[in-house]
């Protein structure tokens, strides 16, 4: 099957993983031996396993075995990916208030300023490597003031999660690195939160955090896995959509010209490219009985993949599938933030920051192209995350 490379991690396939996800859809749910997983590519199976949570584990959803809970990798994995009902909702309702549009609204002046800095410091030049001088420090700088951490920790905390989020869809990925760089993300981390708990208001996350630890008991590493969580949530999938939103637009000149003239349907395109290009192409579950799914049968302790970036592609979906349209009549109804009690808690952060990012990145700019042949951008290698490694770019100013 042609799905195999890409599950290999084989370079040329994760560069184009469509036409697998289109014979797997043909297929139906499918038993990949490359992946060791069931993968459901059909947006209606898809919807259906994250819709069965009971049925569905989330204890795997990363990949990686279910952890046991008294274990010391335990206290070191994600607080919410990774926990189930009714556990994961009492979790996410500690910090939900945090990521509502009017909290979040607030920092929409400094998401302005980092981009403006960012840009400023590409202009003037022609050629540039956008991963590198945009899409990698915008996020990670973004997610630290939502948060609430000192911009001189920045870099390190950007190292951190770079390094944990290489394990996820690595499977050769060392269960000791994990437990190693949470240790050194918890000893980072331990100044801020200490701060936070002592503030009197809640402006960031640490402070509703640190509100939890208070009222609702939360112990502090369970704050410290939590916050990492965020962190990499935040930090990693959203380069990743900006890496691959510019290579839509970059390869489109006519496509950016358009939305310089007719802004307004800037938000079309950030919901087109979440869904044709989702930062996460699939996480996984695991069965916790006998079921089926589109009619195949799949056993208990079974694992399962849920491919997002070839449910976002399925006709029965949306009309058209595989092409870039800016006039859909329900734009955000895609797969890219998931679906059912594990939907994204931070789309609304994600689709603000990618909005003031284009809006600089377009508006500072008469024309943007790629300055490499497509089939030369290298894509992060992962069955996971999508995004490219470096993306150079041709800027008109």
């Amino acid at each position: 099957m042609l799905i195999d490379a890409a599950a290999r991690l084989e370079p040329e396939a994760l560069r184009c993983p469509f036409p697998g996800y289109a014979e797997l859809r043909e297929r139906g749910v499918t038993f990949v031996e490359a992946a060791n997983a069931y993968l459901v590519t059909r947006a209606d199976d898809i919807d259906a396993v994250l819709r069965d949570h009971e049925t569905f584990s989330s204890r795997n959803a990363i990949g990686a075995p279910p952890i046991p809970p008294d274990s010391e990798m335990a206290k070191r994995v994600p607080f919410l990916l990774l926990s189930d009902e009714p556990e994961h909702s009492e979790r996410r309702r500690l910090v939900q208030r945090a990521f509502t549009p009017s909290r979040l609204a607030k920092f929409e002046p400094r998401i302005r300023e980092l981009c403006t800095a960012l840009v400023e410091d590409m202009r003037g030049r022609t050629e540039v490597d956008f991963m590198a001088e945009f899409a990698v420090p915008l996020p990670i700088a973004v997610i630290t003031t939502v948060l609430g951490v000192p911009d001189e920790e920045t870099a390190s905390f950007r190292r951190l999660s770079e390094e944990l989020a290489a394990t996820v869809g690595n499977h050769a990925a060392d269960p000791a690195d994990i437990v190693r760089i949470a240790k050194e993300f918890a000893d980072l981390l331990a100044p801020s939160l200490e701060a936070a708990a002592a503030a009197e208001e809640e402006d960031t996350i640490l402070h509703t955090i640190a509100a939890a630890e208070r009222t609702a008991g939360l112990p502090r590493h369970d704050s410290t896995r939590f916050v990492m969580e965020l962190l990499i949530a935040g930090n990693v999938t959203t380069t990743d959509h900006l890496g691959n939103s510019m290579v839509l637009l970059a390869g489109d000149p006519e496509l950016a010209d358009r939305l310089r003239t007719d802004p307004a349907r800037l938000s079309y395109f950030i919901e087109e490219s979440l869904r044709l290009e989702s930062p996460i192409q699939g996480l996984f579950r695991m069965t916790t009985r006998d079921t089926e799914v589109g009619g195949v049968p799949i056993p208990a302790g079974s694992r399962v993949q849920v491919m997002y970036g070839s449910g976002n592609r399925d006709a029965a979906l949306v009309e058209r599938p595989d092409e870039l349209d800016l006039a859909r009549r329900a734009p955000s109804a895609h797969l890219a933030f998931g679906k059912g009690v594990h939907s994204c808690l931070g789309n609304i952060l994600a689709r603000l920051e990618s909005r003031v990012a284009l809006e600089a990145l377009l508006g500072s700019t008469t024309r943007i192209e790629l300055a490499v042949d497509p089939d030369g951008i290298d894509y992060l290698r992962s069955f996971v995350n999508r995004g490219p490694q470096a993306l150079p770019l041709r800027l008109t100013w």
